[in-house]
Order: C-alpha cells, then structure tokens, then sequence
C-alpha cells in the first residue's frame, strides 16, 4: 500500500469498516439464533408434555387432569401457555430481514471501495515499475533479462492486484466474524469458549506455516515463469532469424524447459494447500465434538446455560473458526502477492548507478565538441573479469570526423557507449569539453548526442513518430527538414500515406536503407555537437551505402563525427584515423600517414584490399560464365537485393508442414486469412524502393471457448481429475452431513429421558471425530490432484500457444496486433487465467 494516496487511503478505511460492520452481522445473527432456539424447544417440551391426555394447562402452568400439579424430573413445575408462537417468529423474521439488508448494502461497499483503490494503486505500481525501469543503467540490462521484466509488469503486477483488492475487505470480514464470535463466546459462556479455544493455536501455528511455504514456492514459481517469458520475448522478437533457420522446435523446447521447473514448484504449492486446508478441517471437527459434548454436559447437567446459550456459545467459535478457515484463500492471495511484490519493489527500490531522468549536474552555455579520454579503464558489468578498455588516452577534436579502426572487440563500440554514458568507466575520466561528462545533467548530455547504429531501432508507429524521438517538442516542418537532410524525404513522399505511413515491429515493413535513413533523419533533428556512427553502412549493398554516406556526409558538417565502420569508402575521408587494439589506441593519423606507418590500420586496409581483389575475380568469372550460358543469369544471381527478395518470399510462403512435427493440429485462433502484405516494386530497381504497405489485417472476433475443448487438454490427466472429484464430493457432503449432525444434537434437548440424551451425545460427537479424519484425507488429495492437473494444463496450453505462434506466416507478425511485447503477454497471462476455468474449478462445483 506503499503508493496509496490520502483518496486510496479514504476508500480503503471505508471499505475496511463495512467489512467490519459485515463482518460483525453474522455474529449478530447467532444472538437472534439463539433467543429463537430457546423460543422453539421451549414450545416443542410444552407441546410434548400437554401430547398426554392426562395433562392440561391451567393458569399458565401443566396439571393433572385430577387437579395436581405436575412436575418434572427435576421437581419443578412446568409452564405452559405463556408463548403466542406466531407473534415470536414474525419477531425473529423481522430481525433478520433488517440484518440481511445492511449485509447486501455493506457487501457491496466494501468490495467497491477496496477495488477501486486497489486499481488505482495498481496504475501506479506499473508506472513507478517502468519508469524505474527506464531510470536503470545500461549495465543493469545487461544482466536483466527484457523478456523478464515483460512477464513481471504483467503477471507479477496481476497477482499484487488480486492481493490487495477484494481479498482485503474480505479477509477484514471474515477476521471480524472470528473475533466477534469468539468475544460472543465468553461473554455468553466462557467455560466453554475456553474449551474451544484451547484447540485454536493449532490453527494459528499451521496458517503462519502455510503462508510462508505459499510465498516461498510462489515466488520460485514466478521466476521459473518469468524466465520462460525471456525466451518466449527474445524468440517471438527475432522471428525471422528463427524461421530461417528453422529453429521452431529448439526454441519451443527451451521455452518449455522452464515451463517444467514453474509446473514443479506449482504442483508442490497444491499439496501445501491441501495438506493445510485437510488439517484445518479435522481441528475444526475436533472442535465441534469436543464443543457439543462438554456444552451438552453443562445445559443438562449443570444446567449454567440454556440451549439457546449453548448455540450462542457454539456457534459464535464455529463461525469464528469458519471464518478463520475460509480466509486461508485471502492468506494465499496475500503470499503470492508478498512473493509477486518482492520482485517488483527491488526494482522500484533500486538505486541506478547512471540515472538518466536525474536532474543534477551542470549544463554547459555552449558546446564545442571536444571529447577525451583520460587513462580510461572499462569493464562491463556482465563480465567484470574482462578488460575491455585498458588505460584509454585519447582526443577527438571539436568539429572533426574521427574514425575508429580496429578488429572485433578492440573497444571501438565501447567508447561510443562510453561518450554517451550508457556506462561509467572503472577507472579513468572522460571529458567534454574539458568537464568530466559524470558531473553534465545526464539528458542534457545526451541530448547533445546524436547517434546512428549498424542496426537502427525503430518503433512500432508512423515515420512521423520515430524521426519526432529524436526531439519531442518537433515541428513537422522540423521534421520533412531532418528527412531532407537523411536524404530520406524523397522515398517517404512516394509511400501512400507518406509521413504516416507505419514501420512495423521494429521497423520490419521497411528495408535497410530506409531504416538508416530514418535513423539519420531522427538524430539531426535534434541539431546535436556530436554525431556517433556505429557501423551505420556496414550491413548495406553498394547502391544503398552510397545513398546512406550521401547522408552522412551531409550531417557531419559543423559537428564532431566520431565513425566506426569495417570498410575503407567510409573512412578514408576522416580527418583523423583512430586504430585501436586490445582496449587502447595504438596510431592515430589521416589515411595517408596511417598507410605509411604499416600499423594496424596498414593490416585492415590490406586485408580488406585482397578480399575485394578476389571478389572482383569471383564477378569477372561470374561474367564470363554468364556471356556462355545467359539463360542462366537470373538462376545464378545472388545480388543482396534479389536474395533478400527470395528469403522475403519463402519466409512469407512457409508452410504449415514445415511444422507438422512441431505445431499441433489445431493451433490457437488466429487472423492468418485476413493478412496480406504487399510490398511496392518500383521502377528504379533499388532495393530502398522495395516498400511494404501496412499489413490489411481485419479485427478477429475471438469467440469464447466451450469448457469442454479445455477438458480436452486435460484428458491425459484423468485419472487425476477422477480421483479429485471423487474427493471434491465427498467434501461437498461434510456440510449436509454435518447438518445432520447438528440436527440430532439439537433434538437431544427435547428428549426427556437422560440417559437416551447421553448416549445420542456421544455418538453424535464420534461421528463428528470420524468426519474431520475423513476431511483431512479427502481435502489433501482435492489438492494435489487438481494442483497437478491443472499445471499441467498451464505449461501444454504456454506450450502450445507458443507452438501456434510460432507456426504462422511473418506476415501474421508484421500485423501491429502480434507484436512480441502482445504475444509475450499473452502467452504470460491467458494460460494463467485459463485456471480459473479448469478442471480444478470443478472441485467448487461438485
């Protein structure tokens, strides 16, 4: 309740004190119980008295016939005539009518006020979860998994809400009921009450057990599900590369890996709650036998109560304890949701290292642009044994193009995320300016950055949108500026919708050169002193870096280009060339001096030389081939335009047999039908013009499924299912059997004999001690046999859902409605709400 307002805090007390006042009416209903049983055995003693027809009433008071005074057992008179029967039970009638109303009225308050504060609350736990989040350090993902968090902001964040909305009011209620019945107890007859209560640690010692063992298994099985939505997130977000390489059937067995160890700690979680909820009943059972043969012993007796008071006394620990037990599901809601907190709360606490919402630190009145390194030594924090950075010194000059040369994993990329501040380094200083970047406002700072990458990130929304990111508070006429300057306003104006049209799910619906355009166009609307180029043409063809370094060479002008790319068109043309090896900058020069040196950069350029040498070799052989057999040209073409067009088309006409071993034959409802993606071939040949269109999709009317296709799922589990509803209905009978019970307990009182009163007491009590046994046994089972079924039927349904998605065309992805986050979710929260409804449900019916 950390994040509950004065408002939540108004609704939760008033929600909390109808539940009080609820609470309290069934307590309150034991009294007029109570009055109304003296009331009926005493009419039903007259009734059997005057059956004698040598008996009558006169003056108020049972005579002989012959005018002597009759006397009971006990040589006490016996009093007829004094009750108008009718009138008592309109009386009793009236009272609870008064009382079931305020109970309907306050009912309803309560759950209305504790859920509505609890959605209220719930709005701000995810908020202040994101946006702690979005606060953490790059470091922090690098050890946290994506995936993760998705499952913990959706499932996590569910299970806090079903512990704090309506399990409140009635936990608060049913804890009132037990208080008050037991403070009904000793005000009506404390013997007994102690009697009873002697038995209630019992109780008290197995809730406090049972809710830390529902917690702890909780919590593990959180985690085992959160880790399986990571890798349901990572594949469904890097679809394509699994389709190609037809990596379905591993992916699903890894997903279904963790899935396993969720279905263990779930199943051990159900025969916890059945091994308590069995032991609570056969202590509550005890209760009743010892409870009816003491209190009997104490009206016919002793005779310190009346009947009536005894039902008081009785009932009020009966519904006491009742209470008690039936709020062991809030206790469940409560621990699960304590295990579900714990995980988001650490996140919430959590300090970032780097925060980058923080608004300390200096914004500089003008920025030239001159970055360097001081001694600069670098670890990431995923990998603190290894030495990326080893002593950095280095200078990147205000208003230059420097170029960072080097083989994979020299630190050229680590010094891009090093200026940005994505990390701090391990030792060492970097400078803008001459003022350590640690002591900038961190925004301000990046702000002044603008970055293109090898592989732009763009968002699920309009192009508009994605070059806006760059800066919120754009105009559009900002922004067809940028695109003109990314040389991309050209091939936006050709798309039908233009600026609005979608990218897709992480750009899919464009290609490689219109993303890095976007990109470029994003970064320079913001006007940064400093441009970072992280590979931004190395995964183009030819036509399309040429476009791209178009682009760029415009946006380097007036600013602090800092490059790092593999080929030599890219970064011969720098001002300064930067070699790097093994975490330091070993040369430093233009490319003629460099060349001369016979360094590191000598090595790439000579490297890349001979790589080009023997492809032109490959393409005058290709030619020369080609002139003999032209037929064969378009067969053995292998531009990267034409492949990608051929991967295109197979991905999109993969086929359902392709999966046969994989997918199952009916998967789960999908649009597939209503898809259709289309992709515009211009006239030029590009591969930047190949643009596709907004996938058509048609809004699916998913309709409810019958209870017995989930059956269906289950039907390996059967024997399990048929052994749990055997032992659902037979704890379904306790309530009737006990009733009868009681019934026979209740008619004990009319019998005038005592020595038949003893014996029904008696016998009655022992059935009362069989049948909590009984419960004990029948309850622990319920529990783990539909525990175990219905986990089961929780990992076949994640599994074949994941299975489903799996097996759909890429077009069905590239619909805005199947975005990995939807999927992922999906995946995270249908399966767990399908247990509402399954065969586990089936122990309430029966």
């Amino acid at each position: 309740f950390r994040f509950s307002s004065s408002v939540e805090i108004l609704m939760m007390v008033l929600g909390s004190f109808c539940a009080i006042v609820h609470g309290a009416a069934q307590p309150a209903v034991l009294l007029v119980f109570g009055a109304m049983a003296d009331t009926f055995i005493e009419y039903d003693i007259e009734m059997q008295e005057l059956k004698d027809p040598g008996k009558t009433c006169v003056n108020n008071t049972i005579v002989w016939t012959n005018g002597t005074i009759h006397q009971n057992e006990k040589n006490t008179t016996v009093r007829c005539g004094l009750l108008d029967i009718e009138q008592e039970m309109t009386k009793f009638a009236s009272y609870y009518a008064g009382i079931g109303c305020a109970v309907l009225v306050l009912g309803y308050l309560q759950i209305c006020f504790w859920v509505l504060a609890a959605a209220r609350q719930i709005q701000k736990i995810r908020k202040a979860y994101f946006r702690k989040v979005m606060r953490m350090d790059i470091g922090w993902f690098d050890c946290t998994s994506v995936g993760e968090l998705n499952t913990r902001i959706s499932d996590d964040v569910n299970k806090i809400n079903e512990a704090i909305a309506d399990q409140v009011p009635i936990f608060i209620q049913r804890l009132t009921t037990f208080v008050c019945g037991f403070l009904l107890g000793f005000v009506s007859g404390w013997k007994l009450t102690l009697v009873i209560i002697a038995v209630s640690p019992l109780l008290g010692v197995g809730a406090a057990v049972y809710g830390l063992a529902v917690a702890k298994l909780t919590g593990r099985e959180l985690q085992a599900y959160a880790k399986a939505g990571a890798v349901a997130d990572e594949v469904l977000s890097s679809i394509r590369t699994v389709a190609a390489f037809g990596g379905e059937k591993k992916e699903i067995e890894r997903y279904d890996k963790n899935l396993v160890f969720a279905q263990r700690w779930g199943i051990r979680k159900g025969i916890i709650m059945g091994l308590f909820t069995g032991y609570m009943w056969f202590i509550i059972f005890l209760c009743y036998a010892l409870a009816f043969w003491y209190g009997s012993k104490l009206v016919l007796e002793e005779e310190e109560y009346s009947p009536g008071t005894l039902l008081q006394v009785f009932f009020g620990v009966l519904v006491g304890a009742l209470n008690l037990g039936q709020a062991s599901p809030c206790l469940e809601a409560f621990a699960t949701g304590r295990g579900a907190a714990g995980n988001i709360f650490e996140t919430i606490d959590k300090k970032p290292t780097i925060d980058c919402l923080s608004e300390d630190g200096y914004k500089l009145d003008k920025v030239r642009g001159e970055i360097e390194f001081h001694n600069v030594t670098f670890h990431y924090p995923s990998r603190p044994d290894i030495k990326i950075l080893d002593n950095l010194n280095m200078v990147i000059k205000a208003g230059e193009t420097t170029a960072f040369v080097g083989a994979s994993g020299a630190g050229k990329s680590t010094t891009i995320q090093l200026i940005q501040r994505f990390y701090d380094p391990t030792d060492g200083m970097i400078t803008l300016d001459g003022h350590d970047i640690r002591s900038l406002n961190i925004q301000w700072l990046r702000s002044q950055i603008g970055i293109v990458e090898q592989e732009p990130v763009l968002f699920a929304t309009t192009i508009a949108e994605n070059i806006r990111y760059g800066r919120d508070e754009a105009t559009m006429e900002d922004i067809i500026k940028a695109a003109k300057q990314a040389n991309a306003y050209n091939f936006i104006m050709d798309l039908p919708q233009q600026f609005d049209t979608h990218v897709g799910e992480g750009g899919s619906q464009m290609s490689g050169g219109q993303k890095q355009r976007i990109a470029i166009a994003r970064a320079l609307l913001r006007n940064p002193k400093i441009l970072l180029l992280d590979m931004a043409t190395s995964a183009l063809d030819n036509e399309s870096e040429a476009t791209v370094q178009e682009a760029l060479h415009k946006a380097h002008l007036g600013r602090t280009a800092v490059s790092i790319a593999h080929r030599l068109s890219a970064i011969k043309a720098a001002d300064v060339i930067v070699g790097f090896e093994h975490g330091r900058a070993v040369e430093r020069g233009t490319h003629e001096e460099l060349l001369k040196r016979k360094g590191v950069y000598f090595m790439l350029v000579t490297l890349q030389s001979k790589g080009d040498t023997a492809l032109n070799r490959g393409a005058t052989e290709t030619a020369e081939n080609n002139m003999v057999e032209p037929n064969l040209e378009k067969v053995q073409s292998f531009s990267r335009g034409s492949y990608q067009a051929s991967l295109r088309a197979s991905l999109r006409q993969r086929s359902r047999s392709q999966l046969s071993n994989v997918v199952p034959d009916t998967p789960l409802s999908i649009a597939r039908d209503h898809a259709e993606s289309i992709y515009l071939m211009p006239s030029n040949g590009e591969d930047d013009g190949q643009e596709k269109k907004e996938s058509g999709f048609v809004e699916e009317d998913v309709k409810p499924v019958p209870f017995t296709r989930i059956l269906e799922y289950n039907a390996s589990e059967w024997p399990y299912m048929v052994f749990g509803s055997l032992a659902a209905a037979v704890n379904g009978a306790v309530s009737p059997l006990y009733a009868l019970l009681f019934s026979q307990i209740l008619g004990t009182f009319s019998i005038l004999e005592e020595e038949q009163r003893r014996i029904q007491i008696n016998g009655v009590c022992l059935l009362f001690v069989f049948v909590g046994i009984l419960s004990f046994f029948t309850q622990f089972l319920q529990g783990y046999t539909f525990a175990k079924s219905g986990e089961l039927l929780t990992r076949r349904l994640r599994k074949i859902g994941f299975q489903a998605m799996l097996g759909q065309d890429i077009g069905w992805f590239d619909d805005r409605k199947n975005s990995p986050g939807t999927l992922t979710t999906r995946l995270a929260t249908d399966a767990s709400q399908v247990q509402g409804v399954r065969p586990g449900s089936l122990r309430i019916i029966l």
